[in-house]
């Protein structure tokens, strides 16, 4: 199963998802084409596996919990710089996925599931944050606003991460998108 979804990373490096067939992605290994399909039947199969594996050593490598003695502006630098690091090792696969996760259909139920506790995290640190005052308790809900953060972080990283860049455009990236995620959250 790992040679698959490895096969389908490499694939991704030259092209994108949708012109990748799974033809093309079981060629790459050395398996026998009955024991491939009975692991994997499509080409979404294949991204799906690789997706968890790499979103689940993200899980336990990045804590998402707001501390106690971290500051919004921390807390969400600390989570977008985390992401940069996970869209710039795995872009291309995430980039796919989330774009899977688009359409309607299984798919996007898959992929808001693998966000959901983004989204969970993001929403608890606006609640912690207006109940001590660092964010307005300006009566827009916590959840659409965090879905909405989760979201704009989500269409950066796709735009921006997934293309080779110098550290010095990265950085500015990050920069702006941590501004506009406070903004948005009501901080400056």
């Amino acid at each position: 199963m790992l040679q698959l979804q490895n096969s389908l990373v490499a694939l991704l490096r030259t092209k994108p998802f949708s012109q990748v067939t799974y033809k093309e992605i079981t060629e790459g290994v050395d398996i026998d084409r009955s024991t491939v399909y009975r692991y994997y039947n499509h080409k979404n199969q294949v991204l799906q596996a690789a997706v968890d594996v790499r979103l689940t050593a993200f899980s336990s490598q990045v804590d998402l919990t707001f501390g106690r003695m971290e500051s919004i502006d921390g807390y969400m630098g600390r989570l977008v710089d985390g992401w940069i690091g996970l869209w710039l090792e795995s872009g291309a696969l995430l980039a796919a996925a989330s774009g899977m996760g688009a359409e309607p259909g299984p798919q996007r139920t898959w992929w808001r599931e693998r966000i959901a506790p983004w989204i969970e995290a993001v929403r608890e640190a606006i609640e912690v944050a207006r109940f001590v005052e660092e964010l307005p308790k300006d009566g827009r809900p916590a959840g659409p606003l965090a879905e909405m953060t989760v979201g704009m972080c989500l269409s950066t990283f796709n735009n921006e991460l997934t293309v080779q860049h110098d550290s010095e455009h990265r950085t500015m990236v990050r920069d702006l998108l941590l501004d506009a995620i406070l903004r948005t959250m009501g901080r400056r």
